[in-house]
């Protein structure tokens, strides 16, 4: 707006200009050479020269002797003219209006007072501000995301902002117990979520929460639940120092067909895993330097056998407390590679187990990899290295293997997105002769909207399990489909099928399954 206002005050100021510089000059010459340029003091003098000479200027020339040009020296006195012969000049009819130099004077030095052209623009201060207090339930309206118009509004609690999901299924399962003896059952499947999302000026804190129960009328004993979920919080202490804390669990059960269980048990016996991290993550410029401590903790329900009989698990029982060292470097916005590494050590409750080995352990996983961020289109993080662990029993043997992990999301268009992930680890079990279970897994997930309202989603699970010590080998896979028709933001239907297989070379341990199901989903 500046701009444009100097803009269209140009002809002005070039008049401006003009007219200072004729001051100037007149106060070179003196006191009468500026009332010449001014105005003439000659009334006769006041309209145009015949010639169209400008009277100002034929003023200037004869009162200077260096402008006369080539004339004569003696033109300049008095009388000279008449000498010489020449004609004498009839004077000019005076004129009736304003002189050129008083419109102009007018124009420019009278009006710029007033000319909002030439002015600044200045912000008039707002006067009565509203109360923020009686403004409150204005500024705790929940948003509206205009791309996806059937998006839960969530519910707003202070600056967080809440997510509940809640959906009842009911189906079909070909294997509940997913053991080689296959039987059958109508399933019904119970579930809730709850996704967190902080709105805070600085620091934030996010999170998943999903518990679910399995239930089957036709084979009670493969009842189950399931669940997982983690909350994170990001506390920015500096500009260049943050603080992560997070907090996880997952809930599962043990199949009978497991080779770390393999009997025949009256109800699936539940595992739980729970733990946290703590870290600090210093920037140095482009440096980023995280120390974080992290502490887990796995416990196993016991076992009710079909004979009455308990099984004990509690010596599986085990704490693990990690320090972990990452360093990036961010070459440029939206791609840092780093160095990760792992120190960690496992402590059971109990120093021996039920068979007599000593299974405490120390580990270290060193990984070099980058997060990246291209155009929004592609993001994640992807590394690999190398792990090894070492056991308090000289019986079981050390655990080494190459480490792939990471996660990849991209958004191939506006409507399909395509996520990828991979991990490794190493998870302890109580088999005779093994000292753990090498495990690998990659996932990948393809969503695509075939309308606003009508969601596909294709999803696909490869698991490969390798006994550490013995022959035991476990290839499988899991795959799926889902088709949710949403009605509006809080009411929607799904359906699924999920079928499962495993190959294992221990002994009744092979299973498949297929899961229908067709459930209400509700988004309060």
């Amino acid at each position: 707006m500046l701009a444009a206002s100097l803009f269209a005050a140009g002809p002005l100021h070039a008049q401006t200009t003009a007219l200072g510089s004729d001051q100037g000059s007149g106060q070179g010459f003196g006191q009468g050479s500026g009332q010449l340029l001014g105005q003439a003091a000659d009334p006769a003098l006041a309209g145009p020269l015949p010639g169209g000479r400008d009277p100002g200027t034929f003023a200037l020339r004869a009162s200077n002797p260096a402008l006369q040009g080539g004339l004569p020296r003696g033109l300049s006195r008095p009388g000279a003219a008449a000498r010489f012969g020449a004609r004498p000049r009839t004077p000019p009819q005076r004129r009736t209006r304003q002189p050129t130099t008083a419109v102009t004077r007018q124009a420019t030095q009278q009006g710029v007072a007033d000319d909002l052209r030439l002015r600044p623009t200045v912000q008039i201060p707002v006067a009565g501000l509203p109360d923020i207090a009686a403004a409150a339930p204005l500024l705790r309206r929940r948003t509206i995301d205009p791309l996806d118009p059937y998006a839960p509004l969530g519910i707003r609690v202070g600056s967080l902002t809440l997510f509940p999901a809640l959906q009842q299924s009911v189906g079909y399962d070909s294997n509940p117990d997913r053991s080689i003896y296959r039987r059958g059952s109508l399933a019904l499947r119970s579930q809730g979520e709850l996704r967190v999302e902080s709105d805070w000026s600085s620091h934030s804190l996010a999170g998943e929460l999903r518990g679910g129960y399995f239930s089957y009328p036709d084979n009670r004993n493969a009842n189950r639940p399931d669940g997982d979920g983690a909350m994170r919080l990001r506390l920015d202490v500096a500009r260049d120092t943050k603080v992560d804390v997070e907090g996880r669990y997952a809930i599962s059960t043990q199949r009978a067909g497991s080779p770390d269980l393999n009997v025949q048990v009256r109800d699936r016996p539940l595992v739980a895993a729970y733990g946290g991290t703590v870290g600090v993550t210093q920037a140095f410029n482009r440096l980023q330097v995280t120390v974080a401590g992290l502490v887990d903790r796995q416990t196993f329900e016991n076992a009710q056998l079909t004979d009455g009989t308990v099984l004990r698990q509690d010596d599986r029982n085990a704490n693990q407390f990690g320090l972990r060292l990452r360093t990036g470097y961010e070459i440029r916005p939206g791609f840092t590679p780093f160095v990760d590494t792992l120190l960690d050590t496992r402590v059971h409750d109990f120093a021996v187990d039920q068979f007599g080995l000593r299974r405490d352990s120390d580990g270290i996983t060193v990984r070099a990899g980058s997060s990246f961020e291209f155009s929004r289109l592609l993001t994640g993080e992807v590394s690999g290295g190398y792990l090894a662990r070492r056991y308090a029993d000289s019986r079981l043997r050390d655990i080494t293997g190459p480490v792939i992990d990471g996660s990849v999301t991209w958004a191939a268009t506006a409507l399909t997105s395509v996520r990828l992930g991979a991990s490794t680890g190493v998870i302890e079990t109580i088999v005779p002769g093994a000292s753990g279970i090498l495990t690998r897994t990659a996932v990948a997930e393809l969503t695509h909207d075939l309308r606003r309202n009508l969601r596909l989603t294709l999803t696909g699970t490869l698991i490969s399990n390798d006994y550490q010590g013995t022959s035991i080998r476990e290839q499988g896979y899991s795959a799926g489909v889902k088709l949710d028709y949403r009605l509006n933001r809080w009411l929607g239907v799904r359906a699924s099928y999920a079928r499962e297989l495993l190959s294992s070379t221990a002994v009744g341990s092979s299973y498949h399954s297929d899961t229908y199901l067709l459930g209400v989903r509700v988004n309060p």
